[in-house]
């Protein structure tokens, strides 16, 4: 039963487990998005992957995607405040990680540095992360991974009569004392299920041992719903969620606030399903996807002062995907996608001269992209042992604004169109049934976004922003292998890749001798660039109830341009601990102890106007009794000796000199039913 806790070695394993009680109550396939294949497990891809379920996060009392990502072996969390959030996969993040709900595209236009997702732990149900380029079967985008959040719904049933389930749940944090209380509904019959439910989440600023972080407050909620109907071979869903939050944005000490007034994202996707007989069709999906998000910043760096921005964005999505069996021997995915997104602006500024000149003007002229994609991936097996997935895919991108005039816009109107061609190819030889030796490499496209091209406006601090119409497409080439092991005594993965980024594109600092208010940092092309590392991670069961585990994320880079180190490249660090599993009367009872070490960057390894972090060990404990249906209890002490530590991907420490969280005290409550 332990063996099965960790998901990133045997994903269906623990998935089984958690079947509802009741035996009417059916799950549907587990597709991993690394293949999409509803036959392997993530222990069986070509690439690495992870897979994250409520149930583990409930364990762990996770309660935020940072906590998330920073648990997850190879992946790192880049922040500018608790709202704002972004995966960093093997030193790359922002636009160069696809991010995906249920399948479909979040949108990847995020003005103002690293942006809230907006998706809340509380309506996941699990999550995938795939390590190395995706954009064979998910598109531009995908050149460090992609993380998808499948969100819950509602389990369907073989029963004629209507029957609910649900739970609802309240935390508390000690740091921010931070209040949590959530719901979630679902009810369903032989044909028909549907959800709903929503989350209420309010916090203090952050306390670090040294001092108290200004603007890192979250006041916000989330609802969230569905529907699906399946009648013989065929299904249809609907689904739905939207988040509305004031989210503060660490900033300057002296300002008098920064922060985003109701910050609103709302989605919806449909999907219609059919399943073949073991015919030649085994599955065809057409998904439709609409989203929605309004960004409203304020920030006032002083009393009178005002900057007032809103950015209005909107996307659609479309995705027509067949799944072919000509043989036994083959298993075939090809498709058609397409995304269609627009982006509107105003700004007001007050009292804050010379850059007054801009009250009134947009942060960028109304823009569109548009993207095109047709893919094809072939899954072949060679005997027993050998897996061969190759695939490839052909993308077009074009790029519009309406432009104006400088100094207001930094661009007249204009188009742009990148096109290119994307392909992998991987190699699983399995050694026996929990062993196995894996290869890939794949080839990987990203048109810059309108943001990157178009906008300028407020940093995360206090500068600007600047896009850059000229930019070039990025393309990597990445490498991966490995080696997978697992018996009943231990199971490990150790894992090295190599990527190689043409025309990368990051932010730079193009004036630092002047003060911070007046930085701009402007996207650029910094021509050629590598990443390269390893990952590991692993477990000993010393019996059925005791374990050992740990992981270590190794990760570097340069521009090979100008040899310097690339910046935003976190530094080694490492996770472990031990973990007791039993039966506490009605109640799977789990107990935890786990430390991270992360490592000092020596100067050398620094990139341009980077600080390096000192070396510290944390401590963390956790424990949670769980059962199907009842009252649920989670306890986690993060930080436990409330040491004061610097987080290298934050910008309030890169810029602002701010320390990370200190102790935090976590207590979490539910009631299945």
């Amino acid at each position: 039963m332990l063996k099965n806790r960790y998901l990133s070695m045997a994903t269906l394993l623990l998935i089984s487990t958690h079947l509802n009680a009741n035996e009417n109550m059916i799950l549907d396939d587990i597709v991993i998005t690394a293949t999409q294949n509803p036959e392997l497990n993530s222990h069986e891809t070509p690439v690495l992957s992870d897979v994250i379920s409520a149930e583990s996060m409930n364990e762990k009392s996770i309660s935020s995607l940072h906590e998330l990502f920073e648990q997850t072996p190879g992946v790192d969390a880049k922040t500018a405040g608790p709202g704002s959030v972004m995966p960093m996969i093997r030193g790359l993040s922002d636009e160069q990680v696809l991010v995906l709900v249920d399948g479909v595209r979040l949108s990847d236009e995020r003005p103002g540095g690293n942006h809230i997702l907006s998706i809340n732990p509380k309506q996941i149900e699990r999550v995938e992360i795939v390590k190395g380029s995706g954009s064979v079967l998910y598109g531009a985008g995908a050149i460090g991974g992609v993380v998808n959040f499948i969100t819950k719904k509602a389990k369907k049933s073989q029963s004629e009569t209507l029957e609910i389930s649900g739970e609802v749940g309240a935390g508390y944090e000690s740091n921010q004392n931070a209040k949590d209380a959530n719901l979630h509904l679902e009810a369903a019959s032989k044909d028909l299920s549907f959800y709903l439910g929503a989350d209420k989440r309010k916090t203090d600023n952050i306390q670090s041992p040294d001092e108290e972080i200004k603007f890192s407050d979250y006041d916000g909620e989330t609802y969230w719903g569905g529907v699906a109907y399946t009648k013989e071979n065929w299904s249809a869903e609907i689904n739905g969620w939207q988040t509305e939050a004031d989210i503060g944005i660490t900033a300057p000490r002296t300002f008098k606030s920064d922060y985003y007034k109701d910050e609103k994202q709302s989605m919806l996707n449909s999907k219609v399903t059919y399943k073949g007989d073991g015919n030649f069709l085994e599955q065809f999906d057409l998904q439709l996807g609409w989203q929605e998000h309004n960004r409203h910043r304020i920030r006032e760096p002083k009393e009178g002062s005002l900057v007032d921005i809103n950015v209005d964005k909107e996307s659609k999505t479309a995705r027509a995907q067949f799944v072919l069996k000509p043989n036994d021997a083959h298993r075939i995915t090809t498709g058609v996608d397409t995304f269609d997104e627009s982006l509107s602006s105003t700004r007001v500024m007050k009292n804050l001269p010379p850059a007054a000149k801009f009250n009134g003007v947009p942060v960028m002229a109304p823009s569109t992209r548009t993207g095109v994609g047709v893919f094809v991936q072939d899954e072949t097996e060679i005997g027993e042992n050998i897996k061969i997935t190759t695939g490839l895919r052909y993308d077009t991108t074009e790029s519009k604004t309406e432009g104006s005039a400088a100094p207001y816009f930094i661009t007249n109107q204009r188009a742009v169109t990148n096109d290119d061609i994307s392909g992998s190819l991987g190699v699983v030889y399995k050694l026996d049934e929990m062993s196995n030796l894996y290869a890939n490499i794949g080839r990987a496209f990203r048109s810059p976004t309108l943001i990157e091209r178009y906008f300028f406006g407020p940093h995360d601090g206090p500068g600007q922003d600047k896009g850059n119409p000229d930019l070039k497409a990025e393309t990597s080439l990445n490498s991966d292998i490995g080696l997978r092991l697992g018996s009943e005594k231990y199971q490990a993965s150790l894992g090295f890749f190599y990527n190689r980024v043409d025309n990368m594109i990051r932010k730079i600092l193009t004036n630092p001798n002047v003060t911070p208010a007046q930085y701009i940092y402007e996207y650029q092309n910094i021509h050629d660039a590598r990443l390269y590392g390893m990952e590991f991670d692993g477990a000993y069961y010393f019996n059925d109830s005791l374990s050992a585990f740990a992981s270590l994320n190794l990760a570097d880079g340069e521009n090979t341009t100008d040899n310097r180190p690339l910046n935003g490249i976190a530094p080694l660090r490492t996770r472990y601990g031990l973990e007791y599993y039993g039966m506490l009367e009605a109640y799977e009872s789990v107990l935890g102890l786990s430390a991270e070490t992360v490592l000092k960057k020596e100067e050398s390894e620094l990139g341009i106007a980077e600080k390096s972090t000192p070396s510290y060990t944390t401590f963390d404990l956790y424990a949670s009794f769980i059962q199907e249906e009842g009252v649920n209890v989670s306890l986690r002490i993060d930080n436990l000796f409330d040491r004061t530590t610097y987080d290298f991907l934050s910008y309030g420490y890169q810029a602002l000199d701010y320390a990370s969280m200190g102790r935090n005290v976590k207590v979490m409550m539910d009631y299945k039913f």
